[in-house]
């Protein structure tokens, strides 16, 4: 019994490991959860008169099978002398965010993509509402798995 839980224990993150019985018959069944994140960052986007600069970032591997987003943050490092912009992030299900920026760094948090399943290729996206923007932004995507 302790043999079979050391190697569950070991397969599983120790900080990301929750284990569960449901009831004591259950209790050679063990059921992992718990939660995790990814983050990645965009080299710069420079968007002029308008024209929209994005990047495409992989999740990599998600963690567990059951996935579900619980939190989106995305920190945009704005250059200096950079015009107001539009911010869009897309997730792999294909919804879209949109947030009109201003020109100082600072992070938005999205609980827009609560839900869904955080494994596959995210679109961060900036648009320039004057003549440049240049900003350089870092997807944090957190979630829970079972």
């Amino acid at each position: 019994m302790l043999l079979p839980l050391l190697c569950m224990l070991l397969g599983t993150p120790v900080s990301a490991a929750e284990l569960t019985y449901s009831t004591e018959e259950e209790s050679a069944m063990v059921v992992a959860s718990g939660s995790n994140y990814f983050s990645k960052i965009t080299p710069k986007l420079n968007s002029y008169n308008g024209n929209a600069a994005m990047a495409t970032l992989s999740s990599g591997s998600c963690s567990g099978t059951n996935r579900n987003v619980t939190s989106v943050s995305v920190y945009c490092r704005v250059s200096s002398g950079s015009s107001r912009y539009t911010l869009y992030v897309m997730s792999p299900s294909g919804t879209v965010y949109s947030k009109n920026c201003g020109t100082s760094s600072t992070t938005y948090s999205i609980t827009d993509f609560n839900n869904e399943d955080p494994y596959g290729s995210w679109v961060v996206a900036v648009k320039s509402n004057g003549m440049v923007s240049t900003v350089t932004a870092t997807l944090k995507v957190n979630y829970h798995y079972n």
